[in-house]
């Protein structure tokens, strides 16, 4: 099949495709007389893999070297473990970090709700002091 009716397929851009031929994810394809690239089921097959691997959070260059693996003779499921087992440590560790900000933001906001009960009326000077917005330029610890 040519590239338009694989990135039809799979509904991957063209430039995508050429990208990971070039990225070696991808081998290049054989050419007809027109020099138009010709893909295979193989190509289907491993594009979808591409697909799944980076719907796992895996980055090209993971799924790079699980494809290098395999190519090599070694199934690459231990390295894929290793892979999922960082990811879930990091996205844990992001979920945390989110969690910190939202309880943040939900006190910076009760805070703010508590000073600014009316959003229509023009706040007095004195109560936005700073040089943009005094609420953001205060100390944690200023009143």
């Amino acid at each position: 099949m040519l590239i338009s009716q694989l990135s039809k397929k799979l509904s991957i851009p063209a430039h995508t495709i050429r990208y990971y031929e070039r990225l070696g994810l991808l081998q290049s394809p054989q050419r007809n007389a027109a020099q138009y690239r010709l893909y295979k089921t193989s190509d289907v097959e491993r594009l979808r893999f591409i697909q799944k691997a980076k719907r796992l959070g895996l980055s090209l260059t993971e799924i790079g070297q699980l494809i290098a693996l395999r190519a090599g003779g070694t199934p690459p499921c231990q390295q894929l473990k290793t892979m999922v087992a960082n990811h879930l440590q990091q996205l844990d560790l992001q979920i945390a970090e989110l969690q910190a900000l939202r309880q943040d933001l939900a006190t910076y906001h009760t805070d703010l709700e508590a000073q600014l009960p009316d959003t229509s009326t023009p706040l007095p000077d004195s109560l936005c002091k700073g040089t943009i917005c005094g609420f953001i330029e205060q100390e944690p610890d200023d009143p």
